[in-house]
Order: C-alpha cells, then structure tokens, then sequence
C-alpha cells in the first residue's frame, strides 16, 4: 500500500508504557507520529502495518484518513449589536 495518515486510538485503560510501545511499533516501521492527544494517535505510515498495530495491547482502532481534497469551510460568527 501506500504512506497514509492514520488515526490510531489508544484504550481508556492503557497504561503509558503501552502508549510507548505503541509509539516505537510506528517509529520501527519507518513512520512518523504526528500528534498524540488525549488518547489519540495521528501517525503516517505504510498501510500494510496497519494490522501489526491494532495487534498492540491499548489499541482500540487504527483507520485511514483522508486529508487531501476536501475544502475546510470558513466559518463566520454573526453577531447582532
């Protein structure tokens, strides 16, 4: 496959050693971590591996997700006076 951007979700109940393993599962397959907040992994790597992280203790989900194509809107609060 090709280099996706993933949403890994850790358990409410990993520990943070669980959580490191996790991060050096991504890093010893050549991926890159790009956010970890609130139990919640953003990491890009191959999508074949997928599999070999959602077999690490504390992982809940591991998904793909789609960044690219999509326009954020602008959001413009009104506010009457």
């Amino acid at each position: 496959m090709a280099i996706e951007t993933h949403l890994i979700r850790v358990a409410d109940s990993a520990t943070s050693s669980q959580i490191e393993v996790i991060l050096k599962a991504l890093v010893s397959i050549g991926g890159r971590v790009d956010v970890v907040a609130n139990k919640s992994i953003i990491a890009t790597f191959d999508g074949d591996y997928s599999e070999v992280i959602k077999r690490k203790p504390g992982v809940l989900i591991v998904g793909g997700v789609n960044f690219r194509g999509r326009a954020v809107r602008k959001v413009v609060k009104k506010v009457s006076q």
